[in-house]
């Protein structure tokens, strides 16, 4: 073999080589960037995690929270499918929690208005399987915080129970509630009784019977709020 010829191939080798630890150190550079990534902290994902279904010390009840003797009820009417329901309560209803709620001022009220499907319906009477369980609250923002798209199986029955599950509640009982069907009628009667309320979408909100259509920013609700108590 010509020395020619034997020194191309050596240039060859190394030219492989070094494309080689190329490959390898970009690899590794990859790698450490994806490792040392810091956890996703957009606005909704870092709100959501530090929000709680009810606030340490306030009262709740059922589908009611905070002191009954507050001057100010805030009625939401909503459907567990609804996107702008879900808005609704990661936004002013949190900053609501935050605020009027703890200091007494503001009662929130939930509502069923299921209308988008079946899954709504079916959704809105497992939240009522876990007041029974005194956990009404924690499964209405459980449901919200899970909500995927309208009626693609979502609220199944199978994952309404292994949202039960993750909420530690008895799944026993729970289960037992949600298959004999126990609160389907109250409620479609909900959704009738925002019918006749005159509900024709969600959320609709009321404020001391003042009537708020559609998804108010924090900010009109404390104004509506600060309206009628000088009523």
């Amino acid at each position: 073999m010509s020395q020619s010829r034997r020194a191309t191939q050596t240039n060859r080798a190394a030219l492989v080589l070094s494309l080689v630890v190329v490959v390898i150190a970009v690899v590794i550079v990859a790698l450490l960037i994806v490792l040392n990534r810091p956890a996703s902290t957009t606005p909704e994902s870092a709100s959501n995690r530090n929000q709680v279904a009810v606030p340490t010390g306030v009262p709740a009840e059922g589908n009611v929270m905070g002191d009954p003797n507050a001057p100010v009820t805030v009625e939401v009417w909503a459907d567990y499918q609804c996107p702008y329901c879900r808005e609704f309560v990661m936004g002013p209803e949190a900053q609501l929690k935050k605020t009027l709620i703890p200091e007494g001022k503001v009662k929130l009220v939930y509502r069923n208005f299921a209308f988008i499907g079946q899954e709504s319906v079916d959704a809105a009477a497992a939240a009522y399987c876990a007041q029974d369980q005194g956990r009404f609250w924690d499964y209405n923002y459980k449901l919200f915080s899970e909500q995927g798209a309208e009626n693609s199986g979502t609220f199944s029955k199978a994952n309404l129970i292994r949202f039960a599950s993750d909420l530690g509640l008895n799944v026993a009982q729970f289960r037992s509630c949600l298959d004999s069907g126990k609160y389907l009628s109250k409620v479609q009667a909900d959704t009738q009784d925002g019918r006749a309320k005159g509900v024709r979408a969600t959320p609709t909100i009321f404020v001391n019977g003042e009537k708020i259509e559609g998804l108010p920013s924090y900010e009109q609700l404390v104004q509506v709020i600060n309206s009628v108590q000088s009523k």
